[in-house]
Formats: C-alpha cells, sequence, structure tokens
C-alpha cells in the first residue's frame, strides 16, 4: 500500500512520464486559427492594422492643455476651439470623451479639439465660470460663443460646432 503512495502525483498539464525519472516528450503547442474559410481576414485586426488605428486615433485624437497654455492655445488660436473640461473620477466624462474623439477625426483641421482637468487646474475652471463637469466651452477668435454642461447627444455638439464654425 506504502508502494502506490511514494510516487508524486501526475501533473495534469503533462503527460505522464514513460519511465521514472524520463520525460516523454511534448509537442510544441500551435495556435490553430479557427475561422471558417471565407471569413479569414474580414474585420479581424492584425497587429499592423491595430497600430495603425492607434496612432490615427492619437493624432487626431482631443489634446490635453494646461494652465500654462491656456492663453496661447484657446485664446490666441487661429482655428476655432473646443475645450473640454472633465475630471478623471467623472463616468459621463468618459462618455462625452468618447464622443468628442469621433468628432475631433469627423473635424480634423477645421476646428481644434482640448480637454483639460478640472481638479488639476481649478483656477481656470472658476475663470471660465464651470462649476460642473463635463462641461464643453466653444471658442473663436477668443471669444466664449457657447457652453454645453452634461452629457449630451453627439449631434448637439456636432451643430454646435456647425453654428460655431458658420459665424
Amino acid at each position: 500500500m506504502t508502494a502506490a503512495h511514494s510516487a508524486p502525483p501526475p501533473c495534469l498539464s503533462c503527460p505522464a512520464p514513460a519511465a521514472r525519472g524520463t520525460v516523454a516528450s511534448v509537442p510544441p503547442f500551435r495556435l490553430r486559427n479557427s475561422f471558417p474559410h471565407g471569413l479569414r481576414g474580414t474585420g479581424i485586426r492584425t497587429p499592423s492594422s491595430v497600430s495603425s488605428i492607434s496612432v490615427a486615433r492619437r493624432r487626431e485624437a482631443p489634446e490635453t492643455i494646461t494652465a500654462s497654455a491656456w492663453d496661447v492655445t484657446v485664446l490666441q488660436k487661429g482655428l476655432p476651439v473646443l475645450v473640454e473640461f472633465w475630471a478623471s473620477w467623472c463616468g459621463p466624462c468618459k462618455m462625452v470623451d468618447r464622443l468628442l474623439d469621433e468628432i475631433a477625426r469627423d473635424y480634423a483641421g477645421r476646428i481644434k479639439i482640448y480637454k483639460l482637468d478640472a481638479d488639476d487646474c481649478p483656477q481656470i475652471a472658476a475663470f471660465e465660470g464651470i462649476d460642473r463637469v463635463p462641461t464643453v466651452l466653444l471658442f473663436k477668435n477668443g471669444e466664449k460663443l457657447k457652453s454645453l454642461t452634461g452629457t449630451m447627444p453627439k449631434s448637439l455638439y456636432v451643430e454646435a460646432i456647425e453654428q460655431l464654425l458658420s459665424h
């Protein structure tokens, strides 16, 4: 009875050794493509396409600004400017962030979109009268023309931008 318990239990992930002291060879692990042949390549992101997507998003995504860059970046900018006042703890701010990422791609070169953390720059938030986040301000030639507070549908942001561009 003791002989049955003297051998260590077999590893569940390895094949049992053929003899004591030797280990059976394990075939190399190979990842198999489980997609049907007709669907191969459609809708599948390869590493090269993922990196090109993320680079494109980074280039057109809203930029983060600070209080030291406020005057130069927003008030003296030639293009119309949209600024989102946000906070890291704010759930609705994350929803607005996604909308502004889409809008930044749609309006690239026609409007500049920035993000400003209201917790990090309370002096700018107070100066602009921001008492709730998310708040989106629209500027043209340094003049604040529109303010949107709260989470709005994308169509309202687009309408405000179109009004800003035609003003």
